[in-house]
């Protein structure tokens, strides 16, 4: 019997599925992969397996992704996560507060992932997230740092520069979307620390990158001498910020470890052979002004700004990780076979 006879032998029902099996809708295919960007074959299978409802497919590619994901998740959580990326973001909280900016280290195996825009967006997303929070007891410092699990719990935020939100993201947690992205990436990723400035006025600093994410970064924060920062007029704010921003710059480019000589350990100080070339270079506002060296930091923010600087912090990708000396063409031979 050949398979036509076959065919018509089988009750009528039986034939019309085996002869009608679903072709995803072309304009849906489009739109599916515009809107997750996932290959042609996995858009082809999501339309498939929900009889082209678009609304379906993106959820069954959310499950899809977060199961192979946690595969590949498990498979290169071993692996040395030493390459990434420092990424800040700022928004202007309510006048009392200022300007609030938060800074993270979000790390992957290899520069070449680092610099990929899957990596990149994913990173300012959790920037901007760490943006919501603050929920302190009380910190000391202007800038505090921000317990990893409860970000990693957090909801996470759309791009800063999103409009258009996918409805599989909302109420993804930080960790759900990083575990879908190994699962893109194919590469260890984890978030490794992050900071946010609850009071004064911060900007920051990228360097090594573009604008928001780079290899290292800073934040400053001044504060008014005067007045309270509610009793800033906009222009005092405004040129408040751009001081920030210097300093931020400076702290990037001289790396300083204190802010004041007071906050030097005692042992360390008097352990100095010469106290004051200690002090330029390792003290924060006792530095020479990178662009005005007839200053220093403090001189230079009281002259500009009338404030003073209450909290600084620098990062560096992968400071302090033991990175493993790969041979670059094993990299590419692992890249290539998935591994």
């Amino acid at each position: 019997m050949n398979k036509l006879s076959a065919i018509r032998s089988l009750p009528q029902t039986w034939a019309r599925s085996y002869t009608t099996a679903v072709k995803p809708n072309i304009k849906l295919l489009k739109e599916l992969r515009k809107e997750t960007e996932v290959s042609m074959t996995k858009a082809k299978e999501a339309l498939v397996k929900t009889n082209n409802d678009y609304a379906k497919a993106l959820a069954w590619l959310s499950e899809d992704a977060q199961i192979s994901g946690a595969k590949k998740a498990q498979k290169v959580a071993g692996r040395v996560a030493g390459e990434g990326l420092i990424t800040t973001a700022s928004v202007e909280a309510p006048v009392a507060n200022g300007v609030r900016s938060t800074i993270i280290e979000l790390n992957c195996e290899t520069d070449f992932v680092s610099r990929n825009d899957v990596f990149k967006n994913l990173a300012s997303r959790i920037a901007a997230t760490s943006l919501l929070m603050h929920d302190t007891l009380g910190s000391a410092r202007a800038i505090e740092i921000l317990p990893v699990d409860a970000l990693l719990n957090a909801p996470l935020m759309p791009h800063p520069n999103q409009t258009e939100l996918n409805i599989n993201d909302i109420g993804k947690t930080v960790n759900e979307t990083i575990v879908e992205t190994i699962g893109k990436l194919g590469e260890n990723i984890s978030l490794r620390r992050a900071a946010l400035v609850t009071s004064g006025v911060s900007a920051s600093y990228i360097h090594g990158g573009d604008a928001t994410s780079g290899k290292m970064g800073g934040l400053a924060v001044l504060q008014p001498k005067k007045v309270t920062l509610a009793e800033l007029d906009p222009t005092a704010t405004l040129t408040l910020n751009k001081t920030a921003r210097q300093v931020a710059r400076q702290v990037v480019g001289f790396n300083p470890l204190y802010l004041n000589t007071a906050d030097v350990p005692e042992a360390e100080l008097s352990a100095q052979a010469n106290v004051e070339e200690f002090e330029e270079t390792s003290v924060l506002n006792k530095q020479k002004y990178l662009l005005k060296p007839e200053f220093t930091i403090a001189q230079y923010v009281e002259q500009a700004a009338d404030a003073e600087v209450i909290d600084f912090i620098r990062w560096e990708v992968g400071e302090g990780i033991e990175k493993k000396e790969n041979d670059f063409a094993d990299e590419v031979n692992q890249a290539v076979n998935g591994n």
